[in-house]
């Protein structure tokens, strides 16, 4: 049996790179040590995210990333 679930939120950024390869960022603001914090707490969110943009724009992403404002920097997820 198959079920839907809805799940609701904002993709913070997407762009279509030079190399025409879809890139997905979600910035966070959370207060982290350690980068393995914010990837464990949303890869998940992004691979919904993820499904989301392929499915509107028929295109696959290429690169999904967070970027961490409490760190200054962009973590790629894979």
């Amino acid at each position: 049996l198959e079920e839907e679930i809805l799940v609701q939120g904002v993709i913070d950024l997407y762009y279509i790179d030079a190399n025409d390869n879809l890139v997905l960022v979600d910035y966070k603001t959370d207060y982290v040590e350690q980068e393995i914090e914010l990837v464990n707490k949303y890869s998940k969110q992004l691979e919904f995210y993820q499904k989301a943009l392929e499915l509107a724009l028929d295109k696959k992403v290429a690169k999904k990333c967070i970027y961490s404002v409490y760190l200054g920097k962009e973590i790629e997820i894979n």
